[in-house]
């Protein structure tokens, strides 16, 4: 996992290439590289780099285009519109950064920035998008910067842009997929050596062949299919995610935010991934002591979990610049490693001591993490309804020691001995054909796992074991009674089920089955009537604070079907382990401690595994430690 940031110079911010300072370049990157710093993702601002306007003559026809007042230049990239002036400034800061150490993943079409626009000139009143007249330049833009670019040996990466979807409103995902093609191809027909990453944040999965509201979006599988990598921009407390607003930094919750993002956009996509920007708001949501706890919580998560880079926003703070988006918002003035005299913060201390870390390993690489169970995000979700399902099970996953892969609906439904589909939504949540495809996997052996909001399914007697009497809307929560314990959850409707041939795990307070299991040829089928993964979702404290019921017993039943997997438990469940198996004799464990105490836990290995001598002890608050299995 690559180390950096993203950047923009200490002294201009978005600026930095119109008021190019190469003394102040050089400072900044040698002070990154010195905290270590191994990777910058860098921005081409596209109304700098392609400064075309448009000339208008009587009545205000179309005349011409012009750059900077001048005709076109009769060059490579006088005809693409581009400022050959930033191609040089480019340059130069791409031999920096290689004297520095620093590889570099280039954001090209970097026309949304931080609440701000900056496309050029000529297309200011164009969706860049969808017109075609703004596909055209930025297709020879594109082209112009990676033809004349491409033998900067810094450059590890191509972008599409900077958070691309933010620059227009797409009505389908088809025009979604006809501008990325456009983009991705533009790249590899100048250099077809390096990967292209998507770029991209907000996106969900869906099906781009209908047209109801959750379907109007930039999907995840598009990006997968013309993209190499994808990326995640995972900031805790983002308006545009309940869940991600309702806990403290320093908790579970948000400590497992980027992996949840980051593994959710891979997997789905079929690509590797990784958590390209992160950071934190402004000082009024947390103070740098506890930004560095969740840095450093999240460091060691996202790296045992697979991230391929881990990109903090950014680089230096940017409080003294006056002009937008720096007077507009909050979020974007002290995000920096440096304060405003260029001492270190202590998350810049967090990224030196997590250099250190990795430098130390016994391995060169950390092998991939194992999975137990497939998490399928199904249809009539909307995006953040479909991130927080996916979120919570990952959760109650990890607090029932498995892990989870994801996908969506069942393309490509890897083998697993567990399936989990939370929150069914809707009349085709799950087709007929999937879900007698999940069915046969249960006939065969497997767990099926289906938590209900509105969903509707078929069969249902003959794969649940109950009957429904009578289906009507809930006016208050339902408090359920599990293991001793109650649980509240909101939820839309109450399905009175009769019992037929199934198990009952939970009921209401009035004796209704909630949560119930059934057996189905070798395996089962389980059916929780509630959506308790949505719900925790906003539910504050739920996976870490002693006043909470356990929440993680509702896969606890769950966890019994994958627990021979497992090598290693504890009893903190705050305590969380990935598992990275090298051979049948020898796996390494990365347990991590996502709590403000250290964690003295003892560990229980399972089927004849053992510890290495003097790896046991405590964990330091939000630290990981990496552990060696034999047998």
């Amino acid at each position: 996992m690559l180390l950096g940031c993203n950047y923009w110079s200490s002294h201009a911010g978005t600026r930095m290439w119109e008021l190019w300072d190469e003394d102040v370049i050089r400072r900044d990157l040698e002070k990154l590289a010195g905290i270590g710093c191994e990777m910058l993702r860098v921005f081409p601002n596209w109304r700098h780099f392609q400064p075309i306007e448009i000339c208008y003559t009587h009545s205000g026809q179309f005349r011409d285009i012009y750059m900077k007042g001048e005709p076109l230049p009769d060059t490579p990239c006088g005809r693409a519109g581009v400022d050959e002036e930033m191609i040089r400034r480019f340059r130069k800061f791409a031999e920096i950064a290689e004297e520095n150490g620093l590889s570099l993943k280039v954001a090209l079409v970097t026309g949304w920035m931080s609440g701000y626009f900056y496309t050029p000139p000529a297309l200011d009143k164009l969706n860049p998008l969808t017109d075609p007249f703004a596909q055209k330049w930025q297709v020879r833009y594109v082209r112009c910067l990676v033809r004349e670019l491409k033998d900067c040996r810094a450059i590890k990466e191509w972008e599409l842009g900077n958070e691309s979807n933010c620059m227009g409103q797409i009505s389908n995902n088809h025009e979604a997929w006809v501008w990325t093609y456009l983009i991705s191809s533009a790249i590899k027909l100048e250099d077809p050596t390096r990967p292209v990453a998507s770029g991209m944040h907000g996106l969900m999965p869906s099906n781009d062949t209908l047209t109801r509201d959750w379907e109007k979006t930039w999907n995840i599988q598009t990006q997968g299919e013309l993209c190499d990598s994808m990326t995640a921009h995972p900031y805790p407390h983002s308006p545009s995610k309940v869940a991600a607003r309702v806990d403290a930094h320093n908790s579970i919750r948000t400590a497992l935010q980027a992996s949840v993002e980051m593994l959710f956009y891979g997997d789905i996509a079929g690509r590797p991934s990784c958590v390209e920007e992160i950071g934190t708001f402004s000082p009024s949501y947390v103070a740098e002591k506890e930004k560095a706890e969740f840095v450093r919580n999240t460091l060691y998560n996202s790296w045992a979990h697979g991230s391929t880079d881990f990109l903090w926003w950014c680089g230096f703070d940017h409080s003294h610049l006056k002009f937008p988006p720096y007077i507009w918002s909050a979020f974007e003035r002290e995000l920096g490693f440096f304060d405003p005299e260029f001492n270190p913060k202590p998350v810049a201390h967090e990224i030196t001591d997590f250099r250190k870390f990795k430098e130390s390993l016994p391995f060169a690489e950390l092998p991939p993490f194992q999975r137990d169970a497939v998490c399928i995000s199904t249809r009539a979700q909307s995006f953040d309804t479909s991130l927080t399902n996916a979120w919570s099970a990952f959760i109650l996953a990890k607090q029932n020691h498995f892990d989870i892969r994801y996908a969506f609906e069942t393309e490509n439904l890897p083998d697993a001995p567990l399936y989990i589909v939370p929150g069914l939504s809707g009349d085709c949540g799950l087709y007929g054909t999937e879900f007698a495809q999940l069915l046969k996997k249960a006939e065969e052996g497997a767990t099926l796992y289906i938590s209900v909001n509105d969903g509707s399914l078929a069969p249902f007697e003959r794969a649940f074991g109950v009957e429904v009497e009578g289906r009507e809307m809930r006016t208050s929560p339902v408090r359920i009674k599990m293991n001793g314990q109650t649980f509240e959850v909101p939820s839309p409707f109450c399905l009175y089920l009769r019992n037929i041939s199934a198990e009952i795990l939970a009921t209401e307070e009035n004796g209704n089955p909630v949560y119930v299991r059934n057996r189905y040829g070798k395996g089962w089928v389980y059916l929780l009537t509630v959506p308790v993964e949505f719900t925790l979702g906003s539910h504050p404290g739920a996976f870490h604070k002693p006043s909470e019921p356990q929440w993680r017993d509702f896969y606890a039943p769950l966890a019994e079907t994958v627990r021979n997997r497992r090598r290693i438990t504890c009893s903190d469940p705050l305590v969380t382990f990935t598992e990275h198996p090298v051979n049948e004799n020898l796996c390494w464990a990365v347990a991590i401690n996502n709590n403000g105490q250290p964690s003295a836990a003892e560990y229980t290995l399972l089927n004849g595994w053992k510890l290495s001598e003097g790896q046991a002890g405590e964990i330091a608050p939000f630290t990981g430690k990496v552990l060696k299995l034999t047998r």
